[in-house]
């Protein structure tokens, strides 16, 4: 089975994840912290891929880190030069270094392999226009997308409130047990089932 590890972070409340298959020994990163390795030892295990949930700063700063070793996979959406500017220059203010290169390679529909295990991408634009989740079994990484207890902001380049009504109405389709791993753990809490969270989807698809 595929064990989920949640690294969470004081700095922008944020929440990391090493989705790993521990009998093939492979994992992928997602959304890295920029202290991951005194975090947790990768060593053991086969990066396959880093993947950012979108390339908003807060969710690429340790990407830096597998420069080399793995690939950095985004959605091909936030390949969009505003965009990439300003998340750059926000970047390079944070972490004092200039990032590896994204692979703006990832769309709707496609895998991400972890050992015997796929996990499927989801394109669920409305914070950024590249956001994704990550879809299997059960769990759903939602990024920016949703959290816990609140939906992701519009009001930053590239949001737009239609869209992310429409990724949201998607996401309301997943079964109510489905275990959301949210991209910030704002309030105090880190984790949810979508049905615990059914209230604000609702909220949401009426107000915004």
């Amino acid at each position: 089975m595929l064990v989920v590890e949640q690294i969470e972070s004081s700095g922008f409340s944020l929440l990391s994840y090493v989705i790993r298959d521990e009998d093939a020994r492979e994992c992928i990163v997602v959304d890295p912290p920029q202290d991951i390795s005194s975090r947790i030892d990768l060593s053991p295990l086969t990066v396959n891929a880093v993947v950012n949930t979108h390339t908003h700063p807060d969710h690429t700063l340790g990407n830096h880190l597998f420069r080399g070793r793995a690939p950095i996979l985004a959605h091909a959406r936030e390949n969009f030069l505003p965009l990439r500017i300003f998340n750059s220059t926000f970047s390079l203010i944070l972490t004092r270094r200039i990032q590896p290169a994204i692979s703006f390679s990832l769309e709707e529909g496609d895998h991400v392999q972890v050992g015997e295990y796929s996990l499927q991408v989801m394109h669920t634009p409305g914070h950024s226009p590249g956001s994704i989740c990550l879809s299997w079994e059960g769990n759903l990484i939602t990024g920016d997308l949703l959290f816990a207890d609140g939906i992701g902001r519009t009001d930053i380049p590239g949001g737009s409130a239609q869209r992310i009504k429409e990724s949201l109405a998607r996401t309301a389709t997943l079964p109510d047990e489905t275990l959301l791993w949210p991209g910030h753990s704002y309030g105090g809490k880190t984790r949810a089932t979508l049905g615990d969270v059914r209230p604000l989807i609702a909220w949401a698809l009426k107000n915004l």
